[in-house]
């Protein structure tokens, strides 16, 4: 899926980027010819590495922000730099502007990210993409553990948790925080005695989670 380059308001200063323009790769004196043979020479020697032996682990996220319209050098770092710094080749910046993106030094990629908030904002987003792979599974799971809860009482945290989710049970904790503020702030929008039918409740949830083992068994035999 591509990812695209996020959109922001900037100062006249940054005005080329709101227009969609790139930012010099090379600030060095090198002829704007030069510069640009040297861009494309290093861009083939890098897409040619595809299913080699030595292409990186995230040259996947580099084609998929190539597709998302980011200029190719600053897609490459914002690959390298959004995964584990455990593992990650090169190890370095200033290898990765070398080895890979034809630069004679790292000094490029400071100033885009200093003109451009976007490439922090995007390796930020992409080093929290994989929380966002297993949403789902760790759903599934929680609903797994909390149907569990009634036979097992090891799996009464998911059955809390799922409560707490939906809404449907507030902490004692919580309730107490808010009586105390309403009891600090002088307005009492509740009455006494409904204050206590709360408390109460609230208790009643925070008590440890028992299950009948007996029962459980009885039960069992019944379904088979």
């Amino acid at each position: 899926m591509p990812l695209p380059k996020p959109k922001f308001t900037l100062s006249d200063e940054y005005s080329q980027l709101a227009l969609g323009l790139e930012l010099p790769e090379v600030d060095d004196g090198m002829p704007v010819e030069d510069a640009r043979l040297r861009s494309e020479a290093g861009r083939s020697a890098f897409v040619a590495l595809k299913g080699s032996p030595n292409q990186p682990e995230w040259f996947e996220r580099f084609e998929s922000l190539m597709d998302g319209g980011w200029p190719w050098r600053q897609a490459c770092y914002i690959a390298w730099a959004s995964t584990p710094l455990e593992g990650r080749t090169p190890k370095t910046q200033e290898e990765l502007a070398r080895k890979h993106l034809n630069l004679a030094s790292d000094r490029a990629i400071s100033t885009w990210r200093k003109k451009n908030p976007a490439i922090d904002t995007m390796i930020a987003l992409l080093q929290s993409a994989e929380l966002w792979d297993h949403r789902a599974d760790s759903f599934k799971h929680l609903i797994d553990g909390m149907r569990r809860a009634g036979a097992d009482y090891k799996f009464f945290n998911h059955l809390k948790l799922f409560l707490e989710m939906t809404g449907d049970y507030v902490p004692l904790n919580q309730i107490a925080a808010v009586v105390k503020r309403k009891a600090d702030g002088g307005a009492h929008e509740m009455d006494e005695e409904m204050l206590n039918e709360l408390a109460e409740s609230a208790r009643a949830l925070e008590k440890p989670y028992t299950v009948d083992q007996e029962q459980v068994e009885i039960d069992a035999e019944k379904d088979e």
